[in-house]
């Protein structure tokens, strides 16, 4: 039986309300629970919060660590969270959710490892061999196809490493993966008569169970694999780096699949995703076809969400296109005047795309505090309120929330609500020297200031200063922190 203790801070909500996250035992695995997790890390994947995306994936998995969805969604979100390029790995809060001692601990801790670059074989095997520990075997199945045939176009592959994957593969039943990987030890140590003779002995236990690793009702692998060509068709299907023509088998064959099978969600959702994946434009426009079809033939939201992301991306893309050009030197002022009316489009498509996605999922608070903070750079600063009010509860961006709040009563002349909702802020954020703990400091100096000048307070603009400074002894080119930092102490004289 599990046991269960609090954790408000890291676990996904439920109309607003934190869930229990349970305790890891032995008896420990609900697959219920953990899709409360999937559920809420897919949001957060959709809302760009990739970060903590890949937590909620992981921690899910924690407690479901043989879904395989949410296994390949990690690597979704880790790319997306790679692709901003702030990053050169998982950040400190990942690391820090993942480094238990326990098999289940060191294999989220390598999954979380890899995801962030499956390029490196090595952290892959790792993975594999953690997976392979606790039996999953599907997982290993999907890693160990990618990490043999990186490490084979390795020339600094060593035998070492494949003589690991043959036996990782032969524990898993997977005897034609692990002749694969055998003969390749062998041809880096010619001279291994041992090595030889176990190789020679699996490719015998391969011919016995027909080519393929076998369906056992323990282990939960895929179907038999009987032929070489639906050997390849799987190989294609799992690899991590395509070729322009593995890509177009692929998609041949899914397109086909879906003609087979129309009512098909699943067949649906699998050729747009591939589609998106090869990402050309026409691949984007068949893409949002598809997905809207599906939506309209289902009443599926999930297709409208998809859709609206491809809406989203070339609004965007095309904005940033036009905003170059503007802000070229020689830029003219009807491509800057072009340029204002992109921006006005895409912000009323994506205020649009998020009051749809508020209504239609309800309990999500996140969506609530990216449609406030549309409704803030549209200047509804009653709307954004509204909105971050409600989203205040919500888990992992609490003082993001907080800082848009805070902003919003600022941008109305609320200045003491906004004083009190910064100093909130302030005092709950854990460290004063990132990206936001600046921020919030910032909004709480400035909104002192404001009190200062109206209200002629010394008090208010004395603590207005000691901010100042302190951010700049942090970072002194801070935005205009070494001018407003000069300002206050020329306040702080006159009001004396």
């Amino acid at each position: 039986m599990a046991i269960f203790k609090k954790k408000p801070d890291s676990t996904p909500e439920d109309n607003g309300e934190p869930v229990e996250t349970p305790v890891q035992t032995e008896e420990s695995g609900d697959p219920i629970k953990a899709r409360k997790f999937f559920e809420h890390a897919r949001a957060m994947h959709d809302t760009a919060n990739y970060e903590y995306a890949v937590i909620l994936w992981l921690k899910g998995m924690r407690l479901d660590p043989a879904d395989m969805n949410a296994f390949e969604a990690v690597f979704d979100s880790s790319g997306s969270f790679m692709a901003s390029g702030k990053h050169k790995g998982p950040s400190k809060t990942q690391n820090k959710e993942f480094g238990g001692r326990a098999p289940i601990e060191k294999y989220l801790s390598a999954l979380l490892q890899w995801s962030m670059d499956v390029v490196d074989w090595q952290r892959g095997l790792k993975t594999m061999e953690a997976a392979a520990k606790l039996e999953l075997a599907e997982q290993t199945h999907w890693i160990g196809i990618k990490v043999l045939a990186m490490a084979q176009n390795d020339k600094k592959g060593k035998k070492d490493a494949f003589v690991q994957m043959m036996r990782i593969f032969a524990s898993a039943g997977v005897y034609d993966l692990a002749v694969k990987a055998g003969d390749t030890a062998c041809r880096l140590d010619q001279s291994d008569g041992k090595l030889a003779n176990e190789v020679k002995n699996m490719s015998a236990q391969a011919t016995m169970t027909s080519g393929g690793y076998e369906n056992t009702e323990a282990g939960g692998f895929r179907s038999n694999i009987r032929d070489a060509q639906a050997q390849r068709e799987l190989i294609d299907d799992d690899s991590v780096i395509k070729t322009e023509e593995t890509m177009e088998r692929v998609i041949d064959r899914a397109t086909a699949d879906l003609k087979k099978r129309p009512d098909d969600q699943n067949a649906l959702g699998k050729l747009a995703r591939l589609l998106l994946e090869r990402g050309t434009a026409a691949d984007e426009k068949m893409a949002f076809n598809i997905l809207m079809k599906g939506y309209t033939e289902h009443d599926v939201y999930k297709f409208k969400r998809q859709a609206d992301e491809i809406r989203l991306r070339r609004a965007r893309k095309q904005a940033v296109q036009i905003r170059d050009a503007a802000k070229a030197p020689d830029a003219s002022a009807e491509t800057k005047a072009t340029y204002e009316a992109a921006k006005h489009k895409l912000m009323e498509l994506e205020t649009e795309v998020f009051e749809e996605r508020v209504e239609n999922y309800p309990t999500d608070l996140t969506l609530k505090y990216e449609l406030g903070r549309r409704y803030f750079e549209a200047g509804r600063h009653e709307d954004a309120i509204g909105q971050f009010q409600r989203a205040q509860g919500a888990s992992g961006i609490a003082n993001r929330v907080r800082n848009y709040l805070a902003r919003s009563f600022s941008a109305m002349g609320w200045l003491d609500e906004a004083q009190d909702t910064y100093r909130e802020a302030v005092e709950s954020h854990p460290t004063e020297g990132d990206e936001l703990g600046l921020e919030l400091r910032y909004g709480l100096m400035d909104v002192l200031e404001r009190n200062a000048r109206e209200q002629k307070s010394l008090e208010a603009a004395k603590e207005a200063f000691k901010l100042a400074s302190s951010i700049a002894i942090q970072q002194i080119n801070y935005r205009d922190i070494r001018e407003r930092r000069e300002k206050l102490q020329a306040l702080v004289k006159d009001l004396r």
